[in-house]
């Protein structure tokens, strides 16, 4: 189940400000700090030039998150080297999509940013 237009103009307009204050200027040649929706998914992700071609960027995913309809809730999920979707322990899941972002940002177990 895709979200709902209210839902994705939210998840928009957090999504873009957070973006833009995360990425200092002086480093955003050199790094990218973007998004896409899919479906009920919001994938947040890191991009930085790749070594060959330069000129190409790759695609680093930071966070995941997922709309539960039946629960009303959002969920929360990291990449671990397997490269698989695991649930973030420590939050998993939250009723607004605004605390897993903080979440993200805060990263106290230092899974998302290092």
């Amino acid at each position: 189940m895709a979200l709902t237009e209210v839902q994705r103009a939210q998840v928009d307009k957090l999504l873009t400000a957070y973006c833009a204050k995360r990425v200092p200027p002086a480093v955003q040649p050199k790094v990218r700090l973007g998004y896409r929706i899919e479906g009920n998914a919001v994938i947040l992700f890191e991009e930085r030039p790749a070594f060959q071609p330069p000129h190409d960027w790759q695609e680093l995913v930071i966070a995941k998150f997922t709309y539960v309809g039946t629960k009303r809730e959002w969920q929360l999920y990291c990449q671990h080297r397997d490269l698989r979707w695991h649930s973030y322990q420590a939050l998993p899941a939250a009723s607004s999509f605004a605390k897993l972002l903080d979440e993200v940002d805060a990263d106290p177990t230092g899974i998302f940013w290092g």
